[in-house]
Parts: structure tokens; C-alpha cells; sequence
């Protein structure tokens, strides 16, 4: 069976179309896309509804469903396909997958429900008493937030901790990266800590050596923010930088470029691809955010630096998002665990001594007189 359409980047906003079986573009959602591009997101965040719509009306598909006559079964029907293995997808997704998708059918019968088209209610079920504000649209920053029930179909997202590299893996992957654009990439995401598009956007004049530091800009603001990086990576980046034509490395071109000719600028899919060829050597999955993830967590276990200081590195809105990177690692909490463990079935090992404290003669004499002391 045919599935619904596909969706394909375009040259002008909302720069991502979702076609019908016919090839041509599904008028509400390119209508509802434009909308979302106007109202100041992302191309990203574009791209990600696109695709999450595109699942939407190939379940509507499947199930003989017009878009306008959707209801809470057919969305119920949708979750249950999405978390098992279907014509949806080969296999379940994340919980976090699904909420975002359910984010993005209740955004796009929001719009058309506001444009009188569609539905008379939104199929997407919400939180709240219907005809009221959202939930806490009025709370006071004084009070302590109450945490309601989940709306209904929402999946419960289990809570985990980053992912985050040992020095050892570190070290492991520095082995096997040789190209020195590849290990300058790395070198900057390990200390910088710099979303991955935000680095892989980064200009020619976005870059102080002479500071150390790199200007980019922020994924959700778009703002533009300094950030530093370690002397290694700037090293790194100038012996990449000797290796392209002198007309690349002039300001107004971007830092990073394919090695195959003709040269382009380095995109999100070929920066992903230069990481898993390192990592087939090394028998792992390592993912581009679990770099971030290791800076950041780096960041937070030092003392000199306090939890604002990281928060405004890593560009969190929210001081909350940043507290989870201070969370212990389970290989660390299992091995202080397995010590403790040990020492209860051998009570003879006992914790191990704390060295006594030694004055020297000559120093007490001196501090005290001739004395008895």
C-alpha cells in the first residue's frame, strides 16, 4: 500500500512541504506551516512539524479518515499505532516522540479551529477544564508549582540522566578521529558545549582566537551569544583552516566544509555521519548531543563554576533544565554502592584509614618557646 505523500524542503519559508499520493501540497498544511513560520519558529522546528503532520495524515490515510473529521478515537488509534511496530513505523517510538507529535496535531487543529475550518473541537485531547486557560497561565512565581495529571493519551517520559562520555571513551574517540576539521569539531563541542547546529552555523567572523572564544547563535532565541572553547580546539581549527582555499576562510563563509569536491558548507546529517564512522571503530554509539551532554556535565561537577554560570554556557531558559546535569551517574552511585557492600561482608577491611596529623619538633618550639609543651 501506498503511504501518504512525503515531505521535501523548499527554496522560500516555510522551507518544508508535505505532499499528498498525487505529489502536490497539502493546502492546510502548508497554509498551517506558514502561519508557524511567521509567528517567528525556527526552519528547524518547521521541518520537525512538517514531518510529525506527515505521520498524522498517513494514520488518517490507513484509517479512511478526512483531516476535518477527525475525533479523540482517531487520535487514541494514532498513539496506539505509534507504540507498537506499524505501517506508522518500524518500531515503537520514544514516549517523548509522541508527546511532540501529539504537540503538533493539537497546534495544527488549534490554527485551523481558530480559522473556522475543520473540526468544531480538537481531537487532541488537553489538560484543564475546556473553556478555561491553560494550566498555570496565572501561577504565582512565589508558590510552589502544582504538578497536574498528564492530559489524557500523553505518554509518561521516564526521567533520565544525560548522556555523558568517561575520559576513557573520550580518549578512544580522539584516537580514532585523525582529520583535523573532524578533531576540531570535537575539540569545540567537548568544551564549548554548543548545541550541534549551533556550531555547525558558526561563520568565519564568529571566531576570536585571540579570546578564545566563539559567537553563536542560540537554537530557540536566535539570539547570538559568546561562548568560550579550549585552546586545543582553535589549534585544531587552524590546522584545518590551512587546508581549504584562502577565499573560504574570509569572513561572510561558514567554518565548516565537506572534504569532497565541490566543497559545501558541513550540514547536520554529514557532522552525524563523521561521528558514526569514528564510532563503528569503537563498537559504541556515541550521538553528537552526548558531547554537550559531556561538556555540560563536566561544567557542573566543578566547584569554581556555579550553576548560573553553566546555565547561561548552555543557554537554558530555565535553571531547572540545567539541575539535571549534577545528577550522579549510575556507574558512579553503583560502584560507591558495590564499596559498601564489600566492606559489610568483610567488616576486617573496614574504610580505610585517615592519615594522622604530624607537627614537627622544631615547629612547635618555635611557635610555642622553650616551653613545655
Amino acid at each position: 500500500m501506498f503511504l501518504f505523500g512525503r515531505a521535501a524542503p523548499i527554496d522560500g519559508p516555510p522551507f518544508w512541504r508535505v505532499s499528498g499520493s498525487d505529489g502536490s501540497a497539502v493546502a492546510e498544511i502548508d497554509e498551517f506551516l506558514v502561519d508557524f513560520w511567521a509567528s517567528g519558529n525556527a526552519e528547524s522546528s518547521c521541518r520537525s512539524y512538517a514531518f510529525g503532520l506527515l505521520r498524522w495524515y498517513r494514520h488518517l490515510q490507513l484509517t479512511g479518515t478526512d483531516w476535518d473529521r477527525a475525533v479523540r478515537e482517531t487520535v487514541r488509534d494514532f498513539v496506539l499505532a505509534c507504540k507498537q511496530p506499524s505501517s506508522l513505523c518500524s518500531g515503537p517510538l520514544a514516549p517523548r516522540t509522541i508527546n511532540h507529535n501529539l504537540a503538533v496535531v493539537s497546534a495544527f487543529y488549534a490554527f485551523h479551529i481558530s480559522q473556522q475550518r475543520g473540526p468544531l473541537v480538537n481531537p487532541v485531547p488537553e489538560r484543564g477544564v475546556a473553556g478555561r486557560d491553560r494550566v498555570a497561565s496565572h501561577h504565582n512565581p512565589e508558590t510552589e508549582f502544582r504538578h497536574d495529571r498528564r492530559a489524557d493519551l500523553r505518554q509518561r517520559v521516564p526521567q533520565t540522566v544525560p548522556r555523558s562520555l568517561s575520559e576513557q571513551r573520550i580518549t578512544e574517540l580522539f584516537r580514532v578521529v585523525d582529520r583535523p576539521r573532524d578533531r576540531a569539531l570535537l575539540e569545540f563541542y567537548l568544551s564549548s558545549a554548543a548545541r550541534p547546529s549551533e556550531l555547525l552555523g558558526v561563520m568565519v567572523e564568529d571566531i576570536d582566537p585571540g579570546s578564545q572564544q566563539i559567537t553563536v547563535v542560540r537554537k530557540g532565541t536566535r539570539a547570538r551569544q559568546v561562548v568560550p572553547a579550549s585552546a586545543s580546539a582553535f589549534l585544531w581549527l587552524r590546522l584545518y583552516q590551512e587546508s581549504l582555499p584562502a577565499e573560504l576562510t574570509r569572513p561572510g563563509n561558514p567554518v565548516w566544509w565537506t572534504l569532497r569536491k565541490p566543497l559545501r558548507p558541513l550540514n547536520y546529517g554529514a557532522a552525524r555521519a563523521v561521528l558514526r564512522r569514528a564510532t563503528l571503530e569503537l563498537g559504541s554509539t556515541v550521538k553528537l548531543h552526548d558531547l554537550r551532554h559531556t561538556a555540560a556535565a563536566q561544567m557542573a561537577q566543578d566547584a569554581s563554576l556555579s550553576l548560573t554560570d553553566v546555565q547561561r554556557i548552555l543557554g537554558h531558559a530555565n535553571l531547572s533544565t540545567t539541575e539535571q546535569y549534577i545528577r550522579q551517574q549510575d556507574v558512579d552511585v553503583l560502584n560507591r554502592v558495590a564499596e559498601h557492600l564489600r566492606r559489610r561482608d568483610n567488616p576486617q577491611i573496614g574504610p580505610p584509614p585517615e592519615p594522622r596529623m604530624r607537627y614537627a619538633h622544631e615547629d612547635l618550639t618555635e611557635l610555642m618557646g622553650d616551653v613545655a609543651w
